[in-house]
């Protein structure tokens, strides 16, 4: 499972073999996750928006790169 992005609180990871639609899992370092659909941002999982916002500042600039790295992990 490839590390995209890596911030103080919590890393961005993209997993092998994984369903549609595209999305990344953001894993906080108490080991608390949840998925971020890539071309919507909505968050699904254990973390609220406000417990990841540099990640997800950071996906809305990176959404061609990450859709990119997906379609490459996940063919």
């Amino acid at each position: 499972m490839p590390t995209l992005q890596r911030f103080p609180d919590c890393r961005v990871l993209i997993y092998f073999g994984d369903h549609p639609p595209p999305y990344v899992h953001v894993v906080k370092g108490d080991g608390r996750d949840a998925i971020v659909e890539i071309e919507t941002l909505r968050v699904i999982g254990k973390l609220a928006s406000r417990e990841m916002r540099e990640a997800l500042q950071w996906m809305a600039t990176q959404q061609a790169f990450l859709l990119k790295e997906w379609t490459m992990y996940n063919p």
